[in-house]
């Protein structure tokens, strides 16, 4: 049964979430008002909004393809497709997101590229989506200051120990680029920490992974940081996936036949959301997404669309990533077994 628990746990727990919240949904004396909101949806928008999640997908692909190919390493678009699919999918089913990057290095592993070429392809993704995540969403902040305050109001403190925490993250990774020393001694405390409360076994063996980890990190930050052009695009690419990725929330408000917020206001909202949620230790933040969204959104979207538009929210946004990503591993499966099928057989 543990074994089990453990195998299957994240599944297990996003099942339960996703029923705690339609159970919760089906008691909520806003139903009535959401299932009538939908109806009154305009197609346009909605098919925006899917729109700007393909867009968002085939972005993190693009930025995959061209970064192997700085590396002497070719890859099409639908391996790029299995590669960003598995992903999300593993990403939505692990704490932390937590199981994303190590598929996405076992994924390019089976396509043929060196292990430390695909290490150093996922760290140059995700330091560039760090970085734009939190730049644009700065920038955004400042723009609308007033307008976060009054929409946020007490709960600013959340949104401020996300950017510290995303921001202590970003230091960390950066830090290891000349300061490898000091990281070191920093990791050796962490880890020495965990074993101490028992959070994991094997200190040594724990304390070598993760010092590996760090210089397959800096190596990448490093190839980074000495070509211009590479992290010029690498940053362009990551603005752009952060971009479509949080206007999903203005073509919801827009699909509800809404105005008077503009789409900056919506984009800095859901910017801020995705920080302050960002490491809860939970696959998918599941329910902690959904009543964030809520609260980040609760007077934008009227009573009775507000239930509506949350469910399509996540919908675009978290199960729809999901589903990609289980359906570009399920192609992949029948891809290598049709070709398999198509070998002569010995003899």
């Amino acid at each position: 049964m543990r074994a089990f628990i453990k195998k299957y746990g994240s599944v297990l727990y996003i099942a339960l979430a996703t029923a705690i919240v339609l159970v919760v949904i089906s008691r909520s004396k806003d139903l009535p008002d959401a299932i009538k909101a939908f109806g009154y949806m305009e197609t346009e928008w909605v098919w925006a909004a899917l729109a700007v999640m393909v867009l968002y997908i085939l972005t993190r692909c693009g930025l995959l393809i061209y970064y192997l190919r700085r590396q002497g390493e070719k890859i099409g678009l639908f391996d790029a497709l299995v590669v960003s699919g598995t992903g999300h999918f593993y990403s939505a089913i692990t704490p932390s997101a937590s199981g994303g990057q190590p598929m996405q290095v076992l994924a390019m592993h089976r396509q043929g590229i060196p292990v430390s070429t695909a290490v150093a392809t996922v760290s140059v993704k995700f330091i560039g989506f760090q970085v734009s995540l939190l730049l644009m969403g700065l920038i955004c902040w400042i723009l609308n200051g007033s307008m976060v305050y009054g929409q946020l109001g007490g709960m600013l403190y959340i949104v401020v120990l996300g950017f510290v925490l995303n921001g202590v993250l970003m230091a960390a990774v950066i830090l290891t680029a000349g300061r490898i020393a000091l990281v070191n001694r920093a990791l050796s405390w962490c880890v020495r920490l965990a074993a101490r409360l028992h959070f994991v076994k094997d200190e040594d063996a724990t304390r070598a992974k993760a010092q590996k980890s760090l210089e397959e990190y800096r190596s990448a930050l490093w190839a980074l940081l000495t070509h211009p052009l590479d992290a010029l695009m690498v940053l362009l690419l990551s603005l752009l996936q952060v971009l479509f990725l949080m206007s999903v929330p203005f073509c919801l408000y827009r699909a509800f036949a809404l105005e008077g917020w503009t789409f900056g206001q919506l984009l800095t909202l859901q910017l801020l959301l995705f920080i302050s949620a960002a490491f809860v230790p939970l696959p998918g933040a599941a329910g902690v997404q959904e009543g964030g969204f809520y609260l980040f959104f609760l007077d934008i979207f009227p009573e009775g669309s507000i239930l509506a538009a949350m469910l399509c929210w996540r919908l675009f946004t978290y199960y729809l990533l999901m589903i990609f990503g289980l359906a570009t591993m399920i192609a992949e499966s029948l891809r290598n077994w049709i070709r398999g099928k198509g070998r002569p057989r010995d003899g």
